[in-house]
């Protein structure tokens, strides 16, 4: 998966801003505390109403210290996607490897709940990726990124069923996944995790119909 709004070039850039790259271990260390500190700040207040200054408070940092490995907002939320889409891609990865000795029911589990599960552990992903696109050039293509994903793993399981079947399989299995995070979300739903099993269990037939097309 690739980078939605940045390039992966160990230095990120706006326009004529750059920014620093860590080259040592304590450099790492201080990345990894502010984009921890993003996230929660962007999946506290959302894209808009994050500060710089905010950040730099949470993570416990001087806004000099933020400024110089990351010179604007838009910046570190791009660092933080980049993080999140590669840790979705790892995710993927392997259930990919793992997905032909999968029995199909494990393998509709987790597709199932892999987003749900994902989201839960990381809220900025979702304010970042969807909620303020516009704001981020280039998220949109986060979903192609998911889609590829979902796509090789549907091609290790079924690898007689065409490419071309194969793409518009991963856009409804997309669907899919995207369903469990709005059914888990939804208060309205007396029934929520009962509803989530239910959408599992359409996970599990598609699966299986996938796998019985023939090649």
């Amino acid at each position: 998966m690739r980078m939605p709004s940045q390039k992966s070039t160990g230095t990120l850039s706006a326009g004529s801003v750059q920014a620093k790259s860590p080259q040592r271990a304590r450099g790492h260390a201080r990345v990894a505390v502010l984009l921890e500190a993003a996230g929660c700040e962007f999946a506290e207040k959302g894209y808009d109403g994050t500060t710089m200054t905010a950040i730099a408070a949470r993570a416990g940092s001087s806004i000099g210290s933020l400024y110089q490995f990351f010179p604007t907002k838009e910046q570190i939320a791009g660092a933080l996607l980049e993080r999140y889409v590669n840790m979705l891609a790892e995710t993927f990865r392997k259930l990919r490897e793992a997905a032909p000795t999968l029995d199909i029911s494990v393998l509709a589990s987790r597709l199932t709940r892999t987003f749900l599960k994902f989201r839960t552990s990381h809220p900025a992903f979702a304010v970042l990726a969807e909620t303020y696109g516009t704001a981020l050039p280039g998220t949109s293509s986060i979903r192609e990124d998911l889609h590829g994903g979902i796509a090789s793993v549907l091609a290790a399981m079924a690898p007689h069923v065409a490419p071309a079947e194969i793409a518009v399989r991963a856009a409804v299995v997309q669907q899919l996944m995207k369903a469990a995070v709005a059914i888990h979300g939804d208060a309205a739903i007396a029934g929520r995790k009962a509803a989530v099993d239910e959408l599992e269990g359409l996970m599990q037939h598609y699966l299986r119909d996938t796998i019985s097309l023939a090649g």
